[in-house]
């Protein structure tokens, strides 16, 4: 048996660049790891199974966890009817929150099976598995601060962000990602952030800066018709937050501080209102 740590992602920034020929859409973003985490347990038993408290979540084959053992027991040809594993998934991110909870649980799956069936893949076969599971795993596999093209999958390595500290807010508010997309489709004139300027105050480690061009396109198009979640993001910033956005297509906010006092003073006030996270950025996994 062993345990792995699964880590929450937020997007510092995000640019919706166009729409693919095979249905998804590519994209312009930074993921960043942060603090907040799920644990997984693993244990070679028959078979794929998976339990987890939290009622909301699957515990069938539309899990990212069961999708991404899957995936690694065909490319690792091991019969999973004879010898395949438990999933035991202790859940701290929250659900449809735009913080890669699922996607870091299955990472955390390829890690983990990596090393109980000693298969010694290397970063590179784990990301092809991650791919296969869903668009922001590959991230997952080693986390810390990454800018990411394509569907996600084109990643390259930033430093320098680490330890930056922020708070995450969850609205009592849902958004619908395949919604979010088909607005952008219906959109004339959907907002581009320069991605450029965030990357260049992120590797300065200056979020001043940050505040002043960080930007999610999905914001703009589901604001109009979530205002709860654009009231977080207020009221985040009122807090003194420096830089805030909202990550992926919602619903979860975010605000970075510059310093632990501010952001545990923040998260005092806001923690009545919502539920609320304080959490520091986190280097590779």
């Amino acid at each position: 048996m062993i345990k792995e740590i699964a880590y929450a992602k937020i997007n510092i920034g995000l640019n919706i660049i166009d729409k693919r020929s095979d249905g998804y859409h590519n994209i312009d973003t930074i993921m960043q790891s942060i603090t907040l985490f799920d644990e997984i347990i693993l244990e070679k038993s028959p078979g794929i199974t998976i339990t987890c408290p939290v009622k909301e979540i699957p515990l069938d084959e539309t899990n990212t966890a069961y999708k991404a053992a899957n995936s690694f027991f065909k490319r690792a040809c091991i019969d999973f009817y004879k010898t395949g594993v438990q999933i035991h998934i202790v859940k701290n991110i929250p659900s449809k929150a735009g913080l890669g909870g699922g996607s870091s649980d299955a990472a955390a799956v390829l890690h983990g099976l990596n090393k109980i069936y000693s298969t010694n893949y290397s970063t590179t076969i784990l990301r092809e598995l991650a791919l296969e599971v869903g668009s922001d795993v590959p991230f997952c596999i080693e986390g810390g601060t990454q800018r990411a093209l394509g569907r996600g999958e084109i990643l390259k390595k930033l430093t320098g962000f680490d330890n930056t500290d922020l708070v995450v807010l969850m609205p009592n508010e849902s958004v619908d990602t395949k919604n979010a997309y088909m607005l952008f489709s219906k959109t004339p004139k959907p907002y581009h952030p320069n991605m450029n300027s965030i990357e260049t105050a992120v590797i300065n480690k200056n979020i001043t800066e940050l505040g002043l061009c960080m930007g999610n396109t999905f914001e703009h198009l589901v604001f109009p018709d979530k205002p709860l979640i654009e009231k977080a993001m207020h009221d985040i910033l009122n807090t003194g937050a420096k830089a805030g956005s909202m990550t992926g297509s919602g619903s979860a906010v975010f605000g970075f501080f510059q310093s632990y006092e501010e952001a545990f003073a923040a998260f005092l006030k806001l923690k009545g209102k919502y539920l609320a996270y304080i959490a520091k950025t986190k280097g590779e996994i």
